[in-house]
């Protein structure tokens, strides 16, 4: 019998990412309150299409619909860290973003 018991969340810069939030639409908060949810179950579990691994020690939060958000995040044990965050305009992950989210993982 496997007992699960979750992975605890932390928000670097958690002022910043709340004043994110309040940007989005209506659709893109809730979608982004239900898919931290279930990162907080399954951690390293979430797969595609919900996660992505951008590098040994970054993840990126995938948020369909209008608004394409991104969440980019660390785990480190039983630990998520949000890094950064962002509303992602182009195919590809902007060079910045992930500058700003590799910058913040010194934060940790």
């Amino acid at each position: 019998m496997m007992v699960f018991m979750g992975y605890e969340l932390y928000v670097i810069r958690k002022e910043e990412f709340l004043k994110f939030q309040t940007k989005l639409d209506k659709e893109a908060r809730a979608r982004l309150a239900r898919d931290i949810a279930f990162l907080k179950e399954q951690g390293v579990g979430l797969g595609m299409p919900f996660s992505k691994k951008i590098n040994k020690d970054l993840w990126e939060l995938r948020l369909g619909g209008k608004q394409r958000v991104r969440v980019l995040y660390s785990i480190r044990g039983n630990q998520i860290y949000v890094v950064h965050w962002f509303v992602k305009k182009t195919q590809k992950m902007p060079i910045r973003e992930l500058h700003t989210a590799i910058s913040r993982l010194k934060e940790i």
